[in-house]
């Protein structure tokens, strides 16, 4: 049977169960958690129903924080910024889609301003909800805005998805530089606990803020047991073309036009040898399309769009030799999970050096420049002509995998022992 929930037209005059009475027992916790901009609600809504999304082999960061709200019996408010505007509650959690300001979506000065309202908003939230703890993901608002929690003495989670800067380009631009300086003054001032995705997170707070307030924890992204053992057994080395899959957002940071050189390249020098494909969707899905004909590459490169279902993911899994992770300077990487997820296959990953998974990966992870067409053809030429090569990387996702599935090294886990040891 279907739990039940109460869904609220956010535009009506009333707040969720503004007037009602809940006859629970008073939490211990109140807690804000101000998520990215994935469909917070929609998710819910599906597992609330018993649906399991098409296909998301990862355990949302949303769902396990709220699993350990259930376990420790804290109310949560969680809050996404997806464009649709709806909210659910359930019990003690309300669930929300608040979308931000079309400021945001702009450029300079308005981008700025459309990120400081949504902090205010989120500041509001906080003082009429008498939150005893503030959750926040990196890219809700400046950091620096959330400084002003101090002031309603209301503690703050900083928890980064995402890096301050691309690894390995730290800020050189004045107002880059001057953000970061204010990146610095909330981790050494306000923030009080920090929970990192990965090394390189946290080495950039520690860089920017010289001295920490609060502790710094590390997580790692929780996976669906079994699913990616779904996958069809890696290819025999000695098949040919040789298959490189890049699954994520279409988009010109993510380095999806970076393949197109490498795969023009690699069949100048190697003929017929490789193959490749480019699933996902985004902004520049129509320019990929396009330069895919004008190049004369569709026998190479296939763009297949979004995989439709979760048969048709392990599906594309399986066609793969190894993937590839190429993105550009200009996107501050937290981790890179499709490179997690490539090794979760059994599949080895050829990523930018911007891209911080190398660290967590180990020798499953082959690194190359950034940005360098050359760095990336020599790392690939090397897979596909070399058995023993390949085979050695390729043992290695398996030493790689275990943090994945250790649900203690979870956000939900984790989160939960630093809300404990700071209220």
């Amino acid at each position: 049977m279907a739990a039940s929930y109460t869904e609220v037209n956010w535009g009506s005059d009333t707040r969720v169960n503004k007037n009602k009475q809940i006859s629970v027992q008073q939490p211990r916790w109140r807690i804000l958690y101000a998520l990215g901009p994935g469909d917070v609600v929609g998710l819910y809504r599906d597992l609330l129903e018993g649906r399991e999304p098409a296909f998301q082999p990862g355990k949302a960061f949303s769902k396990q924080f709220l699993d350990w709200c259930n376990e420790a019996g804290a109310a949560a408010h969680v809050m996404s910024y997806h464009s649709r505007r709806e909210v659910i509650q359930d019990g003690l959690h309300i669930v929300e889609n608040r979308p931000k300001h079309p400021l945001y979506y702009q450029r300079g000065l308005k981008h700025h301003l459309g990120s400081i309202l949504y902090g205010l908003t989120v500041l509001a939230e906080a003082r009429r909800e008498r939150a005893t703890v503030v959750v926040a993901d990196s890219g809700t608002t400046h950091w620096i805005v959330l400084s002003l929690l101090s002031v309603l003495r209301v503690p703050v989670i900083a928890v980064l998805l995402n890096s301050l800067w691309p690894m390995g380009f730290p800020p050189s631009r004045r107002s880059d530089r001057i953000l970061s300086f204010l990146d610095g003054v909330f981790f050494r001032r306000v923030a009080a606990a920090t929970v990192c995705i990965s090394p390189e997170c946290e080495r950039q707070i520690r860089t920017a803020a010289g001295r920490l307030k609060g502790p710094v924890y590390q997580f790692r992204p929780q996976y669906r047991e079994g699913f990616l053992s779904r996958v069809n057994p890696v290819p025999q080395h000695s098949i040919r073309p040789f298959r490189v899959l890049f699954l994520g957002r279409i988009e010109e940071v993510k380095g999806v036009f970076l393949i197109l050189s490498i795969a023009e390249r690699l069949e100048r020098e190697l003929p017929g040898q490789f193959a490749w494909k480019i699933v996902g969707s985004g902004p520049a899905s129509e320019a990929l399309e396009r330069q895919v004909e004008e190049r004369k590459l569709a026998r190479l490169v296939e763009v297949p769009g979004r995989l439709a279902n979760e048969q048709e993911a392990l599906e594309t899994f399986g066609w793969a030799h190894c993937h590839v992770v190429p993105t550009t300077g200009g996107f501050s990487e937290g981790l890179a999970m499709t490179a997690a997820e490539a090794v979760l296959a059994g599949r080895p990953v050829v990523m930018s050096k911007v891209v911080p998974a190398w660290e967590v990966l180990g020798e499953a992870a082959i690194r190359a420049e950034t940005n360098n067409v050359d760095s990336f053809v020599d790392a690939f030429r090397k897979l596909a002509l070399d058995p023993g090569y390949y085979e050695e990387r390729r043992r290695a996702t398996l030493t790689a995998q275990a943090q994945f599935y250790d649900r203690s090294q979870g956000l939900g886990a984790v989160l939960g022992s630093v809300i404990s040891s700071l209220v």
